[in-house]
């Protein structure tokens, strides 16, 4: 009988000893995936479009708005999001040959950009940085991950001057 008692006690150590080990890595994890987020610099600001007004600036046009670099003039719905905590943000080549922007979205605002898509399906977003549209994308279905790419025929600078403005590094 003394045997299967040491045998019980000792399985019983290395079981709590791979428990503890768990319970550490699980923190260790938490961790890391905690500080890998990036406080942006500039807020990134995402509007579903109300108007646009092509070939003009809303100054010419004379409305309020945000001016697109296309020139256009987008009247934005109030109901926005104003994105100041990311996950990840990453220049990456596109297939065609231009670069885009690749920002992961975090907790809520992952969540109300979710809601923003599927309420804006066949619409435009006005993507605002620096008080400027960057881009404005139609909505063709919702996105419920969180992953943006933005894109805009953007050249290797100009995707790396977008990623400065919106994280200052």
């Amino acid at each position: 009988m003394r045997r299967p008692a040491k045998t019980t006690l000792l399985a019983s150590i290395i079981v709590i000893g791979l428990c503890s080990a768990a319970v550490v890595m699980t923190g260790v994890l938490i961790a890391v995936a905690r500080s890998s987020q990036t406080t942006l610099a500039t807020p990134l600001s995402i509007y579903p479009v109300a108007g646009a007004t092509s070939g003009r600036t809303c100054q010419q046009v004379g409305v309020a708005g945000f001016d697109g670099p296309e020139p256009a003039c987008y009247q934005i719905n109030e109901e926005g999001l104003k994105v100041t905590k990311v996950g990840d943000v990453k220049v990456k080549r596109l297939p065609d040959d231009t670069f885009g922007l690749s920002v992961q979205l975090i907790g809520a605002d992952k969540k109300k950009f979710g809601e923003i898509t599927r309420s804006n399906l066949q619409k435009q977003l006005a993507l605002v940085v620096n008080g400027r549209v960057v881009t404005a994308p139609k909505v063709d279905s919702p996105i419920t991950g969180g992953g943006l790419l933005i894109t805009g025929q953007f050249t290797r600078p100009a995707a790396d001057k977008l990623a400065h403005d919106l994280t200052g590094t």
